[in-house]
This record gives C-alpha cells, structure tokens and sequence, in this order.
C-alpha cells in the first residue's frame, strides 16, 4: 500500500493500516518502513472482531488482511495480506468497480 499510495490518493482512497499493536510500537513501525498514511492501535481487538479477522497466538494477534471500502463499501478483502501485490490488486479493484 505504501509504494501505490499516491496512486490511490488519486483515486481518493483514504489507506490506513490497524493492528493490535500499542501506538508507540505502531509509531516505530511506521517510521521504519516510511508509511505514508495513519495506524490504528485497536490494542483490545473490537475493530478486528468486527471485520471477521481470525485472531492468533491466543487473541494476542490478528491475522494480516486487508479490505477496500469505496463509497462506504466493501469492495474488495484481500484475506492472504500480500504486501508486495495489495497496491496494485487494490487499484485492480478500483477499476472493477468504477
């Protein structure tokens, strides 16, 4: 997502990334990889157990998803988290649905 990120912008996608993680670890995180956009610490899992996330480790992580929301809908879940694939299936999606 960070590398199509101005692509996406463009297509007036608004990307944010959530994990179970606290704020400080998600601040390191995002400062190590150069994300462009905002991280949400759902640090008690109610976001996640709201998207139907499968959690690991006992609770203590979810696992990598991620979803597209266009006009306040679902328009596309990606459930395996490619990272190295998402900002163009996700511009692929964006096609589809326009």
């Amino acid at each position: 997502m960070r590398d199509a990120f101005d692509e996406l912008k463009g297509h007036k996608v608004t990307v944010f990334g959530l994990s179970m993680d606290p704020v400080e670890k998600q601040k390191e995180f995002s400062s190590k990889h150069e994300l462009p956009y905002d991280l949400i610490a759902d640090t008690d899992g109610k976001i996640a157990k709201a998207l139907g996330v499968p959690l690991k480790m006992a609770g203590k992580f979810t696992a990598r998803q991620a979803y597209l929301f266009k006009d306040g809908k679902l328009v596309w879940k990606d459930e395996k988290g490619a990272t190295a694939t998402q900002g163009e299936d996700v511009l692929n999606a964006i096609s589809s649905s326009e």
